[in-house]
């Protein structure tokens, strides 16, 4: 939870303002949910099984990346498996992350209360992800949050980045925790917030406003 009650106050009207008549796209991962660490600890715990272990500091440069992304860095970097085995991996991964987070993953602050703020005031409110999207529609709906958001679903073949594209039409909102996606955001004429948590220390989150975790 944010320390600074007025901090949070003062974001949670700017973006009401901001977010009137607008669309407001939410990242998930760092955003949504502080997901960050319980996705590198299933990195961590795969290796282990494997008798394998990661840098201190391996996280950092994967994270807002796809996972096939990130599996494909790892293998080429001595992960022991191969580029045919990344389906079989994604799974194993995914199960692991489901039974941490359906268990014990909270909604960030920002989500908890800024998203019924929004409600009737922003004309929709839309997760973006790369993240499984059964899983964050399962999470939303444990927190009581789905009557609030939507998930919305790539089609096969199509990644975040075209999702994204294709629903950030001004007036919008994003927010993110990704420069990637920020930079695409200004880019394409949405109003940002950046988010920043334990996770992203080196991103540079230029944006309209930034928050913390």
């Amino acid at each position: 939870m944010l320390d600074d009650q007025e901090e949070a106050a003062a974001l949670t009207t700017a973006l009401l303002r901001e977010a009137a008549g607008a669309r407001v796209i939410w990242d998930f991962d760092g955003v949504v949910g502080h997901t960050e660490p319980l996705h590198e600890a299933s990195y961590r715990e795969l290796a282990e099984r494997r008798s394998y272990g990661f840098a201190p500091d391996f996280f950092g440069d994967l994270v807002g990346h796809t996972e096939q992304w990130i599996w494909e860095r790892l293998i080429s970097q001595g992960f022991p498996a191969t580029m045919a085995e990344i389906e079989d991996l994604h799974a194993e991964r995914g199960a692991v992350v489901a039974a941490v987070a359906l268990r014990s993953l909270e909604p960030s602050w920002l989500a908890a209360r800024v998203m019924p703020a929004l409600d009737g005031v922003a004309d929709e409110q839309l997760v973006v992800s790369n993240g499984d999207p059964d899983l964050i529609a399962a999470l939303l709906a444990g927190w009581n949050l789905d009557p609030f958001v939507e998930v919305a679903r790539r089609t096969p073949g199509r990644d975040k980045e075209a999702l994204f594209r294709s629903l950030c039409v001004p007036p919008c909102v994003v927010l993110e925790d990704s420069d990637t996606y920020l930079a695409l955001g200004r880019e394409l004429g949405a109003f940002t917030v950046g988010v920043r948590h334990s996770h992203n220390p080196r991103a540079a989150l230029v944006a309209d406003l930034t928050t913390h975790l």
